[in-house]
C-alpha cells in the first residue's frame, strides 16, 4: 500500500494552529486541537444517484457529518469522476481518494472475503447478508490480515438486491430454465445457469433491452433494477424469485492510514456509524427505493405475475451446483491471498445462521414484493 497524509488542508491548518498555541503557552493545546479538528474526506464512487445503492452510501456520509457536528465533511464527487469503477479501490489505496464505493468483483485480488457473495443459494435476505459480511470480516483473523495487507478499512458491504428472473413464460423450476437464452452476469451465476441447461448470453446492462427486443436473449437474471429502471418489464411479463439470493456486492472502504490518523473521538464516530449501517440502517435506506420499484412493477400493465419458487424447486438447483461452486470459490479466494478461505466461509455461514434468528431483521424487499403480489 502507498501511504498518504490524510485529509484536507483544514486538518493541516488545525495542526499548525496547535503548534502556535503551544509556543505562546496557550494551555492544553494538544487536547484543544484534537477536540476541534475538522477533516474533509474525498469520496470516489460508482454508485448512480437514483439506484437503491445511493441511499446506503448517502446515509453513511450524512451520519458521519451529522454525528461529528460538521467536523467530518465528505467531498461527494460524481460517479466515476475521479476514477473508473474498476479502479476506485486503487484510488483509495494510493490516496487519490479517502473513501471509495465499488463492486468487490472488479478487484477480487483485494476483496476475496466479499466475493463470497458470488456463491448462489447462500443467503435469501439482504440484511442478513450485510450484517454477516460485516461480522465475518470483523471477527475472522484471515479476513483481518487481508484487509491489513491491502491497506483499507472495511466500512460496509451490501448486495444490490436478490436475483429475480424475468421472462415471457412462467419459470418455476430448473426444467423451465433449461434451453432458455438467459442474460446472466457473474462467473459463478453463469455456471449455475449453465448447469441448469440454460444458454447463457453475455450482455451489458445497457445492451439488454435491445437484446431482448431483437431476440438475442429470451429472459434475464437481474435485480429489481432490471425490471423497473432498465424498463425490462416492458418486454418481460413474468418475474420470479428462485431464491438464488445475491450474486455480487457493493462495498465501501476507507484508506487505513486515513482512518488511523483520525482523532480518537472522530474515529469513534466512524466506528459507531459503521456499526449502525450494518445492523439495519443501511437496508432501511435501501428499501426506501426498492418499495417504489415494487409499486411500479406490480402496477405495470404488462406484468402478469410476480412469484417465488417453492422450496423443493430451489433445493433441486442448489443441490446440483452449490458444492462445486463453493470449492471453486475457496480455490479462487486463496489464490487471491485469503489464507484459510474455508475457515472464513465457515465464519460467514455462522454469521448467516445467527442473522436468520434475529427477531427484528429488516425484511428483504424482493420477499416483501412477492408477498404483496400474492397477498
Amino acid at each position: 500500500m502507498t501511504s498518504k497524509k490524510p485529509f484536507s488542508i483544514v486538518a493541516a491548518l488545525g495542526a499548525a494552529a496547535a503548534l502556535a498555541l503551544t509556543a505562546c503557552g496557550g494551555g492544553n493545546a494538544d487536547a484543544d486541537s484534537a477536540a476541534g479538528e475538522t477533516v474533509t474526506l474525498n469520496s470516489a464512487t460508482m454508485v448512480l444517484p437514483k439506484t437503491p445503492n445511493a441511499p446506503v452510501q448517502n446515509w453513511i456520509y450524512d451520519q458521519l457529518e451529522e454525528r461529528s457536528e460538521g467536523r467530518i465533511q465528505i467531498d461527494r464527487t460524481e460517479p466515476e469522476s475521479i476514477c473508473a469503477a474498476a479502479e476506485i479501490a486503487e484510488c483509495v489505496r494510493d490516496g487519490r481518494a479517502d473513501i471509495g464505493v465499488s463492486i468487490a468483483d472488479y478487484t477480487p485480488q483485494l476483496f476475496p472475503t466479499l466475493t463470497v457473495v458470488s456463491i448462489p443459494f447462500m443467503v435469501d435476505n439482504s440484511q442478513a447478508l450485510m450484517q454477516s459480511l460485516h461480522g465475518a470480516n470483523e471477527s475472522n483473523e484471515a479476513a483481518q490480515a487481508k484487509w491489513d495487507e491491502v491497506g483499507l478499512k472495511m466500512m460496509a458491504a451490501w448486495g444490490p438486491g436478490k436475483l429475480i428472473l424475468g421472462s415471457n413464460e412462467p419459470m418455476e423450476s430448473m426444467d423451465d430454465v433449461a434451453g432458455v437464452r438467459y442474460r446472466v452476469t457473474g462467473a459463478f451465476l453463469q455456471r449455475a445457469f449453465e448447469a441448469a441447461g440454460a444458454n447463457v448470453i453475455a450482455l451489458t446492462a445497457g445492451e439488454t433491452y435491445e437484446g431482448i427486443e431483437r431476440g438475442i436473449a429470451d429472459a434475464v437474471a437481474w435485480t429489481m433494477d432490471g425490471a423497473v429502471d432498465y424498463k425490462l418489464m416492458e418486454q418481460l411479463s413474468h418475474w420470479t424469485d428462485p431464491n438464488i439470493g445475491h450474486y455480487t456486492a457493493f462495498s465501501m472502504w476507507m484508506n487505513a492510514d486515513v482512518y488511523e490518523g483520525l482523532p480518537d473521538d472522530l474515529k469513534a464516530i466512524v466506528d459507531e456509524v459503521i456499526a449502525d449501517v450494518n445492523s439495519g440502517e443501511g437496508m432501511k435506506a435501501f428499501n426506501g427505493v426498492t418499495e417504489p420499484q415494487c409499486d411500479a412493477l406490480l402496477d405495470f400493465a404488462n406484468t402478469e405475475s410476480v412469484t417465488a419458487w417453492d422450496e423443493a424447486a430451489t433445493e433441486e438447483w442448489k443441490n446440483a451446483v452449490q458444492d462445486q461452486l463453493i470449492e471453486q470459490w475457496i480455490s479462487d479466494a486463496e489464490g487471491n491471498g485469503l489464507t484459510d478461505a474455508r475457515g472464513y466461509l465457515e465464519a460467514y455461514q455462522q454469521e448467516l445462521a445467527a442473522a436468520a434468528d434475529t427477531p427484528d431483521l429488516v425484511e428483504d424487499p424482493v420477499t416483501a414484493c412477492v408477498a404483496r403480489a400474492n397477498g
